[in-house]
């Protein structure tokens, strides 16, 4: 397994629960690392709506363990 790095994609692979507003982040989100760790764990941002010209979109993020992602080759 590959670990993240830094801006590149992730997918979650087990529910997470989000950092700030206590939601969950459903298995099978596609991310974006924000911090990749030493250890393997990442910071991600998750976008359930995206944002546009008339709405800031709807955007969680999640630490992640390093079994409750894969990552996605760009």
């Amino acid at each position: 397994m590959t670990a993240a790095s830094e801006f590149g994609l992730i997918r979650t692979t087990a529910d997470v629960e989000s950092i700030f507003e206590n939601r969950t982040i459903p298995a099978g989100m596609t991310g974006t690392v924000l911090e990749a760790r030493p250890d393997g764990s990442c910071l991600a941002e998750f976008s359930f709506a995206p944002q546009t010209a008339d709405s800031d979109g709807d955007f969680a993020q999640g630490i992640l363990t390093r079994d409750q992602y894969e990552t996605i080759e760009t």
